[in-house]
């Protein structure tokens, strides 16, 4: 099981408040089902695996919050459903 994650994005003391308010944003885009604007910020190159401060995912928090189109369309750009979050949990948990 892959469980490599990228750096945490969200709260991280050594990014600028410019990109920590994009960062909430786009996992704002992934709770709230805004598939066609999340597909833009992965279509311009955001990781599809990005994570935030806690480990989660967009696919993570897409599917928590049952946001099937953004599911899909985040597993359609090869979004990792093997990934833990920092509590040890996958997408599929």
């Amino acid at each position: 099981m892959n469980t490599h994650r990228p750096s945490h994005v969200e709260g991280s003391p050594q990014l600028p408040p410019e990109a920590l308010e994009l960062a909430t944003k786009i996992f704002d885009f992934a709770r709230q089902g805004k598939t066609p604007e999340l597909r833009q910020y992965i279509d311009a190159g955001i990781p599809v695996n990005l994570t935030n401060h806690k480990g989660d995912t967009l696919l993570m928090l897409a599917s928590y919050y049952g946001n099937l189109e953004t599911v899909k369309m985040l597993l359609e750009n090869e979004a990792d459903m093997n990934v833990l979050n920092d509590r040890g949990q996958s997408p599929i948990a």
